[in-house]
């Protein structure tokens, strides 16, 4: 298993890489037709828990509703600023910020936590599928949160143990993904 460090670095960038949540907000009725097309809301939500939370490269499943209606995933690992994320419909591409956050550490229950929020753009000419052609922008956010283990001997015996070699604990590790903003696609 990985060091703490090492999976906090890897997450900080995995997530500014890969961030596409949405935090937008309008009617779940919002559908009007625009000069590009067809106009709706596209909500993306998925969570993975355990230990392929802790990995390199966790591959969250997702469920899409509003616009296009279907199931997939994204990895959230990597550094490219172009993300894909495959579905049964299609694959949908976006480019997005790559923040870097502090993470947030609870010295009581020893969490560690990364929240990244940033913005999207769909790039509908290397999307396929019924995401080919398609429109959109807004914001993203992802949230990493593992636990880490408590020192099990000497001065700090009961403490946090958040230095670079300490291992996180598969239990309490999460990873949540959330994502809406408006979508035009093309009716094919």
């Amino acid at each position: 298993m990985k060091s703490l460090k090492r999976v906090l670095a890897t997450v900080g960038v995995a997530v500014g890489a890969t961030a596409i949540t949405l935090t937008a907000t309008l009617p779940a009725s919002a559908a009007t037709l625009g000069n590009r097309g067809p106009v709706n809301y596209e909500w993306i939500n998925g969570t993975l828990t355990g230990k392929g939370a802790l990995s390199n490269a966790p591959v969250v499943p997702l469920k899409l509703t509003g616009a296009v209606n279907t199931k997939g995933f994204i990895n959230l690992g990597g550094t490219s600023s172009i993300a894909k994320i495959p579905t049964l419909k299609g694959t949908l591409t976006v480019q997005h910020g790559n923040p870097n956050p502090p993470p947030a550490l609870n010295y009581r229950t020893c969490r560690v936590t990364y929240t990244i929020t940033t913005w999207y753009k769909v790039i509908g000419g290397k999307s396929t599928g019924a995401f080919w052609g398609a429109t959109g922008k807004g914001t993203a956010v992802v949230v990493f949160s593992s636990v880490a283990p408590r020192y099990a001997h000497g001065p700090k015996r009961g403490q946090c143990n958040f230095s670079q070699n300490a291992k996180p604990l598969p239990y309490g590790a999460y990873v949540s993904f959330h994502a809406q903003g408006p979508l035009y696609v093309k009716r094919h």
